[in-house]
């Protein structure tokens, strides 16, 4: 169109009656004026920018009351995308019929298809802009945004916070359903509806009293449904009693990732290997390293010039640092990965060292060398705390409370699995290293965290996350570790 405006214009230059050259300039002029204001368009030279943009809440201010109105304004401090406006926007409880966008530059006008205080009177709505806004450069919002505002003389103020843990860096829509209704996440949207931050926290504000069944997905669809088997989820082990001018903390979902490979373990994950100068083998030992545990395997992976079993075990070799040669076992996952490992143990503190040949191009011999040495004995320390719950639906020492911890920045993977029966647990031997604490109730008695489901809805077992590292010590002992199973 813009190309046609110009022709028109060089046009002008040529007619040869002034007065038409000059009825043609003004004519172009025109259009250019009308459709180049008619796009959003990012302004040209300068930085790149890369803030993003913020809601300013114009009319009505939030916790509102008396709204007596058929529209509420936004304000941003930039251009915005209009469309991705109307993605993000959500009123909670849902309003039926269309919904109308009216923009002026940098503000927006939302009108609904009535006058709320008519037929939701007394009613208090929750406004949510979610992290589908973005900017016209792409900048999406850096938290959502949430207020509310009621059509009756009160607001209300119940409230639920906490952390949906596991969801990596993904945005997670958290969806309250008033159980005084049919619960069918899958049909029916939900009551309330925010989303987490980048951190995963999120926060339902201004719910009316009563008990919710609330569940987090990851959306990935956008319809503020779960979609069953597309969408990781997350369900609590109890439903929640909201109350009045009360904000329940710290209630947390573990998110089940259905992308996980559940067929792979992470031990066996050779992308986190230790790779050689040439990029031929890569190892899940560090080469030099000081922590290798006396029963760890280790993992070798051919990245390039795969042996015969036969030929590499034939020229495979494990001594101490007195020569004396280690009986080994090997495991082969595939023909790329072997998995090797002492037939007793390896001996503390002492040095090892793991060679083999390998033939290249051209019959080039490549030899491996593998040199590590295994942790001393006083390099495990101990852990002691105790376990408390407030569970009153059944007695959560009934079932076996499972402990697992996993060392930060160790390949391969190192984890310890505990049990404890009462209150009270004291465990020992535990490799000097950070370490990330997941503690469950085995309620099914299968050693094996149950997620639960959202529907046909199943709870989840109760379950607690250290909230940080524990830093094990060597020859020492870490006291006043505390697991709550709260509600």
């Amino acid at each position: 169109m813009k190309i046609l405006f110009f022709l028109l214009y060089l046009e002008s230059l040529r007619a040869k009656i002034p007065i038409l050259r000059y009825a043609l300039t003004i004519v172009f002029f025109g259009f250019m004026l009308i459709f180049g204001c008619a796009n959003q368009q990012p302004p040209g030279g300068g930085e790149e920018d890369k803030i993003p943009p913020k809601v300013k809440i114009v009319s009505p201010k939030p916790n509102s009351t008396g709204f007596k109105s058929n529209a509420i304004v936004f304000e941003f401090n930039e251009y915005v995308d209009r469309r991705s406006f109307q993605d993000a926007f959500r009123i909670s409880p849902q309003v039926k019929g269309d919904i109308e966008f009216n923009w002026g530059g940098k503000e927006v006008e939302v009108r609904f298809p009535f006058d709320l205080y008519k037929i939701d009177a007394n009613k208090t709505f929750v406004v949510n802009i979610n992290s589908s806004l973005k900017d016209i450069r792409g900048n999406a919002i850096a938290e959502p945004v949430n207020f509310a505002f009621s059509t009756g003389s009160a607001i209300d103020m119940g409230g639920v916070s906490g952390l949906v843990y596991n969801a990596g860096k993904k945005i997670a829509a958290v969806l309250a359903y008033n159980l005084n209704k049919e619960y069918d996440p899958t049909k029916n949207t939900a009551d309330y509806i925010t989303e987490t931050s980048a951190e995963g926290i999120y926060n339902l504000t201004n719910l009316a009293a009563g008990k919710y069944r609330i569940i987090t997905v990851i959306d990935e669809d956008r319809n503020l449904l779960f979609t069953s088997e597309r969408e990781s989820y997350g369900v609590l082990p109890f439903d929640v009693e909201v109350k009045d001018s009360v904000t329940l903390k710290n209630v947390n979902f573990y998110l089940k990732d259905i992308t996980a490979d559940v067929q792979t373990g992470p031990e066996l994950d050779y992308t986190k290997y230790f790779k050689d100068t040439l990029l031929v083998v890569f190892s899940s030992v560090e080469k030099g390293s000081r922590t290798v545990l006396p029963e760890q395997s280790i993992f070798l992976f051919f990245n390039k010039f795969k042996p015969s079993r036969e030929v590499f075990i034939n020229s495979f070799k494990l001594a101490d640092e007195n020569g004396t040669p280690e009986r080994v076992v090997f495991n082969w996952k595939n023909d790329s990965l072997v998995e090797i490992f002492s037939s007793s143990k390896f001996q503390t503190n002492r040095k090892y060292n793991l060679s083999f040949r390998l033939k290249l191009q051209n019959d080039s011999i490549y030899n491996y060398n593998l040199e590590f040495r295994t942790v001393s004995e006083n390099s495990f320390g101990e852990m002691k705390g105790v376990i408390n719950s407030n569970y009153t639906e059944y007695n959560i020492f009934d079932f076996p409370i499972k402990i697992e911890m996993e060392a930060k920045g160790i390949i391969p993977l190192l984890t310890y699995n505990f049990e404890a029966r009462d209150s009270v647990f004291s465990f020992k031997n535990i490799l000097d290293a950070e370490y990330s604490l997941f503690s469950f109730a085995d309620k099914n008695n299968n050693s094996l965290f149950d997620f639960g489901y959202p529907f046909p809805f199943e709870y989840s077992e109760p379950f607690y996350i250290y909230p940080q590292a524990l830093n094990i010590k060597g020859g020492w002992t870490v006291e006043n570790v505390v697991i709550n199973f709260v509600k």
